[in-house]
């Protein structure tokens, strides 16, 4: 219990005031040296979305409840024509292959982190399934073709209907959680991060 009375009506949703060394009123500046010199991520340095934030600044989920005006989620929204750019850079890859996320992100990547994120993504994707199927061709025709046995090709089957299926699935997942505004990241066996 403290020692201080109890609220009157007419300030009954005003928070308390923070005698503590762990808070501070709100809207109320950091303390002097607070945050200065330390890095965001470890524990020791201001919340982005904490004491001191304005409206606008992103929010971290990590840090419990955002300042007012901050609303609760990872971010910003999505814009329409960002979920547009990111959907063309998994749809595209039916009609262009690589030329279309590889477009998308030379064009897209500078002006939008979301569709910069689609857009690689879709290029890591196609890249790691033409890693998956040049190894295999490397593993399984040299022993074929030196050996005079046909049967080894018939290792390329399983890995030509996973590659083949997880392509459509894949891209239909990417594009749908695109569309919503989201971020979906593949897995890493099909999909090994090499462009960000």
């Amino acid at each position: 219990m403290t020692d201080q009375p109890p609220p009157s009506p007419d300030n009954i949703d005003q928070p308390p005031p923070y005698h503590s060394p762990y808070g501070q009123a709100p809207g109320a500046p950091p303390p002097p040296g607070y945050g200065h010199g330390r890095q965001q991520g470890h524990g020791d340095g201001p919340p982005p979305g904490g004491p001191g934030a304005g409206p606008g600044q992103g929010y971290d989920p990590r840090w419990g409840y955002g300042p007012p005006g901050v609303p609760y989620g990872p971010g910003p929204q999505v814009s329409s024509e960002e979920t547009t750019w990111a959907l063309m850079s998994y749809l595209g890859t039916l009609f262009l292959s690589f030329l279309a996320p590889l477009i998308i992100y030379f064009v897209k990547r500078r002006e939008s982190a979301f569709v910069r994120f689609h857009a690689a993504q879709s290029l890591n994707y196609l890249l790691t399934i033409l890693i998956h199927l040049v190894v295999v061709l490397l593993v399984c025709v040299p022993p074929a073709i030196l050996l005079d046995a046909p049967a080894f090709l018939v290792l390329l089957i399983p890995v030509y209907l996973i590659d083949g299926l997880g392509q459509w699935v894949f891209l239909i997942l990417g594009a749908v959680k695109a569309g919503k505004g989201e971020y979906y990241r593949f897995p890493t066996f099909f999909c090994f991060r090499m462009i960000r």
